[in-house]
């Protein structure tokens, strides 16, 4: 990443993302979701035989057998739900307590070899125009959804979101291209 000096280079493509709460949402549950399937699948897994060997000390192992297959997936399902709502709960406080992204505007100019990034970056003292460059050898990952495009530049990070509807025909291959050099 470098802070930009004006090279005076026409942009391939052009376009600007608003950063609002739904969008910011939808990006983290994206490269997050993988971290919360397995982690509850085992825990539910422990509850349901935790529940047969303590019923089976007590030589009730048809019921133990039966409400371990009952309450497996009920162990399951809430463990997601409450999850859910932790992350959900989680990135409303990021992103409410970072009163430099609420809102703002970032303007994407693709270039060849690079991706230049400015917006105003608020904060209590000024209102500053920042750009930044970041070449797309930094990009850890793209994810495309029907929607969006998801940049990370850190693994489960969305860093950079994209709207479809504000992008080119162009640029939209022009970022397929680019999610497929860096897998």
């Amino acid at each position: 990443m470098n802070i930009l000096k004006n090279n005076g280079l026409k942009p391939l493509y052009e376009v600007e993302s608003t950063y609002t709460f739904d969008e910011y949402k939808k990006g983290v549950f994206l490269t997050n979701k993988h971290l919360h399937f397995r982690s509850n699948m085992q825990a539910s897994l422990a509850l349901s035989i935790g529940i047969f060997i303590l019923l089976s000390a007590f030589e009730m192992y048809l019921m133990g057998l039966l409400l371990s297959l009952i309450l497996f997936p009920v162990f399951w399902i809430s463990g997601l739900a409450f999850k859910r709502y932790m992350l959900f709960s989680k990135i409303k406080k990021s992103y409410n307590s970072n009163g430099a992204i609420i809102g703002s505007v970032a303007k994407f100019r693709f270039f060849s070899d690079y991706v230049e990034i400015s917006g105003h970056i608020r904060n209590k003292k000024s209102d500053d125009l920042k750009s930044l460059k970041f070449s797309y050898s930094e990009f850890n990952k793209i994810i495309e959804t029907e929607t969006n495009f998801y940049i990370t530049l850190a693994k489960n990070e969305a860093t950079f979101f994209l709207v479809k509807e504000n992008c080119s025909f162009g640029l939209i291959a022009f970022i397929q291209d680019l999610s497929l050099k860096s897998k």
